[in-house]
């Protein structure tokens, strides 16, 4: 079974430094995380703000609303999945659940952001109803392995409580 749920760091550690091992694009998504302790640092870090996707009983991603602001009615939104976990369709579920119950909250706009060389990632965010409005050129720079560095661009999309909700089956809401 598939539901969203909350992070329990000690318990989750362990997995989620399993899938940042198991996957090159992962290291963007956190601090680098090399020990148990990395792994536990950062799911208290993002506890407040992050839901673990979960199936039967493993976390296998992450969802998070981050700079919720309830003047505007905004949260700036991010997922991510381990490997083994990609292609079924997890993350868009994922994310229009979280997305639903915060518009449900009375937030208004959700944001993302990613890079234009992930059309996967691209893809999880329109299956989950988000809309393009842009890119924004160089955003992002990361460094590689060899120390050079390098420029993304980002895509960015944007989903309102008002936009049609895509025909998706919600995920448990633990």
């Amino acid at each position: 079974m598939s539901r969203l749920r909350v992070w329990h760091p000690e318990r989750d550690a362990a997995a989620v430094l399993a899938a940042f091992a198991a996957s090159a694009d992962l290291h963007r998504q956190a601090p680098p995380l090399a020990t148990l302790g990395d792994a536990q640092r950062y799911l208290e870090v993002i506890a407040e703000e992050a839901l673990a996707i979960d199936v039967d009983g493993e976390a296998v991603g992450c969802v998070m609303a981050a700079d919720r602001d309830a003047r505007h009615g905004t949260a700036w939104m991010s997922y991510w999945l381990a490997p083994a976990a990609r292609g079924a369709g997890l993350a868009s579920r994922a994310l229009d659940t979280l997305s639903r119950q915060l518009f449900a909250d009375g937030l208004h706009r959700l944001e993302l952001g990613a890079r234009a060389n992930n059309p996967a990632s691209i893809a999880v965010a329109e299956r989950a109803g988000y809309v393009h409005e842009g890119v924004e050129r160089e955003r992002l720079r990361y460094v590689d392995d060899g120390g050079r560095p390098e420029r993304f661009d980002v895509v960015r999309l944007a989903r309102l409580a008002s936009d049609p909700a895509p025909r998706l089956d919600p995920l448990e809401n633990a």
